[in-house]
């Protein structure tokens, strides 16, 4: 049952991130808002794999955590600049506590690397997006609106 409510979260996170690109005027935030709302493109591939609503692939499924990984590296660079926007969903708490936003950022990096060496199967994808999910979770609820 929680893994409904984590598949349906990450769906509702790409929604919204959809429409903040659309209404942000910022370059920075603008770069930053396309990369997260890329990792939940990505993490929706792999909750339609799991969902069984598409078929399970293993090369899409580890193409999606590689995406993932890439993008998590590139976060704190992203986040470097303090750029606000009204339509962006991060909070001023990334920078007055970028070190520890910076660790989270990482923390996906290193979760989805181990993600995409131990993936062999379907019966691991569970495995798979429960840590990612949770990983992203421990930084959404800190760091985003």
């Amino acid at each position: 049952m929680r893994l409904k409510y984590l598949i349906t979260a990450c769906f509702f996170i790409c929604g919204t991130g959809v429409y903040c690109i659309a209404s942000v005027e910022s370059e920075a935030v603008t770069a930053r808002t396309k990369a997260m709302s890329e990792i939940s493109d990505n993490m929706r591939v792999l909750g339609l794999m799991l969902k069984g609503q598409v078929d399970f692939d293993l090369v899409s499924a580890k193409s999606a955590i590689q995406n993932i990984e890439k993008l998590a590296a590139k976060t704190p660079t992203l986040f470097e600049i303090e750029a606000v926007d009204p339509h962006a969903e991060a909070k001023p708490e990334i920078w007055s506590n970028y070190e520890d936003f910076v660790d989270k950022a990482l923390s996906l990096k290193t979760v989805a690397i181990d993600a995409g060496s131990s993936l062999f199967d379907e019966d691991g994808l569970r495995d798979v997006v429960m840590s990612l999910g949770k990983t992203c979770k421990s930084c959404h609820s800190l760091y985003r609106n």
